[in-house]
């Protein structure tokens, strides 16, 4: 008669385990296929694994690396990145943070108003070549100004459209001023590439623009010194995506995502309304840039030339512009009464006494800084001109702290 016998294991002894995370060639084929969050588990076992994850995610989130495809000097493009607070976002941020890579894909940044001019200026000292669209004129600096003034009135008022379809393009991307695309043919790997770089020049600032993406799992930025995913749960752990009604992007550039794995909904799921912590969506959860339902991967920043003062009575800060930046994705009854779909709310806050505009999540702090700034443009606007004008940017984590 034959019995079952319970093999006790022995557990790896240490030298195994020290041989094998002590060799990035073999922990990195470890490594590879985990997610973010496996990734983190596995650091908190011991010391040697920690530290073996630590080095991978090192070499695994280059972004000098990264960014070499494009520029031979990622470090200018990153100190570009300081000084202005562009970013990187769409499918290129997305593909950093996922560990991959679409041959196809272009690289799309995300300019402030009055900054698009050296943004542009600096793209094309890099040998690329402007291809204007066909609202545009063959020389883009024939188009764009160098003079910004920022204490002119923020909130955009379009003139009207000269023919229909004008209108209809306008309507669509309301929160995008204009997209200014740049080629450059290169070779990489003996092979001729096809480079291109969009410049999106947003009307208010870059995360306004991301708000009404057609998706949450494209809801990721770079900043010059760091990366942040909005919905990382969701986006990198599920797999899955959330639908934002009225993005109005064409349907197949969603459908360009499922065919690379995700798993797309148009409305909220039931247990997103149930638990909102719980869920990777976290409906009616105010939320900021960076905050802790973030991921948040920060880069080194060796090398690159930090902001300088805006001016000389202006207070130096320097964070990026993206990450004072707020918002809530509200539920709202969908057609059918018993379903829900999101609503991503912001409070724009656009007036001449801050250089850039934000978004914050909710009225009390919205009205409260609006009030303040009232009162110091009326000062400001009575006493100085544009030249000698103060910037109070670096008064906006100092409201948030009164939430």
């Amino acid at each position: 008669m034959w019995r079952s016998l319970a093999v006790r294991q022995r557990p790896p002894r240490a030298g195994h385990v020290i041989r094998v995370f002590s060799s990035a060639p073999i922990y990195d084929l470890i490594f590879r296929d985990l997610s973010p969050r496996n990734l983190v588990r596995l650091s908190r076992t011991c010391h040697i694994i920690h530290e073996a994850v630590t080095h991978f995610l090192q070499r695994a989130y280059n972004i000098n690396r990264h960014l070499s495809r494009y520029f031979p000097d990622p470090l200018s493009f990153r100190s570009l990145q300081a000084r202005t607070g562009l970013i990187i976002s769409g499918s290129n941020a997305l593909q950093f943070l996922d560990r991959t890579f679409y041959p196809e894909s272009d690289l799309d940044i995300y300019s402030h108003p009055g900054h698009i001019y050296e943004v542009l200026e600096w793209i094309e000292s890099f040998g690329y070549q402007f291809e204007p669209h066909r609202y545009q004129v063959e020389d883009w600096h024939n188009q764009v100004s160098p003079d910004w003034d920022g204490t002119i009135p923020r909130i955009r008022v379009l003139d009207p459209p000269q023919e229909e379809e004008e209108e209809v393009r306008l309507a669509r991307y309301s929160n995008i001023a204009e997209v200014y695309t740049f080629k450059r043919f290169v070779v990489i790997d003996g092979e001729h590439v096809e480079l291109r770089v969009q410049v999106i020049q947003t009307t208010y600032n870059p995360i306004d623009t991301i708000m009404k993406y057609h998706s949450t799992c494209v809801m990721n930025i770079i900043t010059f010194d760091a990366a942040y995913s909005f919905y990382p749960i969701a986006t990198f752990e599920d797999r899955s995506a959330l639908k934002i009604p009225g993005s109005r992007h064409r349907p197949d550039v969603l459908a360009k995502y499922i065919k690379r794995g995700w798993r797309a909904y148009s409305v909220f799921r039931p247990g997103d309304l149930a638990q909102p912590y719980e869920s990777p969506f976290l409906p009616n959860v105010a939320r900021w840039v960076g905050d802790r339902h973030c991921w948040t991967v920060r880069l080194d920043t060796s090398g690159i030339t930090p902001r300088t003062t805006l001016s000389l009575s202006s207070e130096q800060f320097s964070w990026d512009p993206s990450t004072q930046n707020g918002w809530t994705m509200l539920t709202e009854p969908s057609t059918l009464a018993s379903l829900s779909v999101p609503n991503m709310d912001t409070k724009l806050i656009a007036t001449t006494i801050f250089r850039y505009n934000y978004l914050v999540p909710s009225n009390s702090l919205s009205l409260a800084i609006r009030e303040w700034a009232f009162s110091q443009g009326k000062l400001y606007h009575e006493l100085v001109t544009r030249h000698d004008w103060t910037w109070f940017d670096a008064e906006i984590p100092r409201f948030r702290e009164l939430e």
